[in-house]
C-alpha cells in the first residue's frame, strides 16, 4: 500500500479513513484467512479501494479488492452481482461487512487506454452494449450525485451560473428521460481490460440507476489531455453510433461534468482545472 493511496483516502474521507487504515493489515489478514488467500502484489495505480493480486485454496489468480465498508461499496457489490454476465468480470465471492470483493483476474489486463485512439470508440460500444440495463430498485439514483451541487464548497472554479445551468440541464434530462436503469457510473479507458479469453471486459461499477445517456460520460471526459478536437469526435461518434441525441447528450455531460469538477476540488485534485476548462467549452457549445 503506497504512500499516495493512504493519502487520498485520508483526504476523501477524513478520520474514518484514518482508522479504516489503522485497521486494514488485520482486515486483510481476516479476509485472507476466510477466504484462503495468499497475496502476491499489488497494482501501482490504486484509486480509492485496495487492490491485491490473489491466489486461493486451488492455486487460481484472482483479484481482491477492499474498500471501506458502507453505502457507496455496498452499492458497487450490488452493481456488480446485477451485472454479471457476458463482457463483465466474474465475481466469485463478497463480503458487505468486511468492504471486499473476491474477482476473477484479467490476463493480460491491458487498459482500453493502451489501444490507439481511433480504435478505442467501438471497442468501449461493444462492451457497453452488452450491460443487462434492468431497472432496480436496490441501486440509488444518480441524481443523488447532483447534491454536490447544493451549497458546494468553496472554489475558483465553477461559478454560479454554471451550477444554475448544470441543474437545469439535469431537470430537462430528468423530465425527457424514458426511464431509469442500471448504469455502471464510471465506465472509462481504465475500467475497461482485455482478457486473452474473453475480450474486452468491464469492471468497477459505482452502482447507480438513472437515465442511458449519463452512462456515456465518463469515457467522453477521460484520457482528452485538454484534446478538445477528441472531445468533439468522441461526442460525434458516440451520437451516431448508439443514435442518440446530440443536444441532449451535450446537456448530460454538462450536468454530470459539473458535479466531478466540485468532486475533484473537494479532494484537492489537481485534475479540477483541466475539467472546468473542458466544462466552459461544452457550455459555450450547447
Amino acid at each position: 500500500m503506497n504512500k499516495r493511496f493512504k493519502e487520498k483516502i485520508k483526504a476523501a474521507f477524513g478520520e474514518r479513513g484514518e482508522l479504516w487504515l489503522e485497521q486494514f493489515p488485520e482486515t486483510l489478514e481476516v479476509i485472507c484467512y476466510k477466504w484462503g488467500l495468499t497475496v502476491e502484489g499489488e497494482p501501482a495505480n490504486l484509486s480509492y479501494n485496495y487492490v491485491a493480486y490473489v491466489k486461493d485454496a486451488m492455486n487460481r489468480s484472482l483479484v481482491l479488492k477492499i474498500g471501506i465498508p458502507g453505502y457507496d461499496f455496498s452499492n458497487e457489490i450490488k452493481a456488480t452481482k446485477e451485472f454479471q454476465g457476458e463482457g463483465f468480470v466474474k465475481l466469485y465471492n463478497y463480503d458487505e461487512k468486511l468492504g471486499c470483493l473476491l474477482l476473477e483476474r484479467l490476463t493480460p489486463g491491458k487498459m482500453l487506454k493502451e489501444v490507439e485512439k481511433d480504435e478505442q470508440i467501438d471497442i468501449y460500444l461493444t462492451v457497453w452494449n452488452r450491460f443487462n440495463r434492468q431497472y432496480s430498485e436496490d441501486l440509488p439514483h444518480i441524481h443523488n450525485w447532483f447534491n454536490a451541487l447544493v451549497n458546494p464548497v468553496s472554489n475558483d472554479f465553477v461559478t454560479d451560473e454554471q451550477i444554475e445551468t448544470a441543474l437545469l440541464y439535469k431537470k430537462e434530462i430528468e423530465e425527457s428521460s424514458r426511464g431509469n436503469v442500471h448504469l455502471h457510473g464510471d465506465l472509462h479507458h481504465e475500467n475497461i481490460l482485455f482478457d486473452e479469453e474473453q475480450g474486452w471486459v468491464a469492471i468497477d461499477p459505482k452502482g447507480v440507476q438513472g437515465d442511458i445517456y449519463y452512462d456515456y460520460i465518463s469515457f467522453l471526459f477521460n484520457e482528452i489531455n485538454g484534446d478538445l478536437v477528441l472531445l468533439e469526435t468522441r461526442l460525434k461518434q458516440i451520437t451516431s453510433k448508439q443514435a442518440l441525441e446530440e443536444q441532449r447528450l451535450r446537456k448530460a455531460a454538462i450536468a454530470l461534468l459539473t458535479v466531478q469538477v466540485i468532486w475533484a476540488v473537494e479532494d484537492g485534485a489537481e485534475e479540477a482545472q483541466e475539467m472546468n476548462e473542458v466544462l466552459a467549452y461544452l457550455m459555450g457549445s450547447v
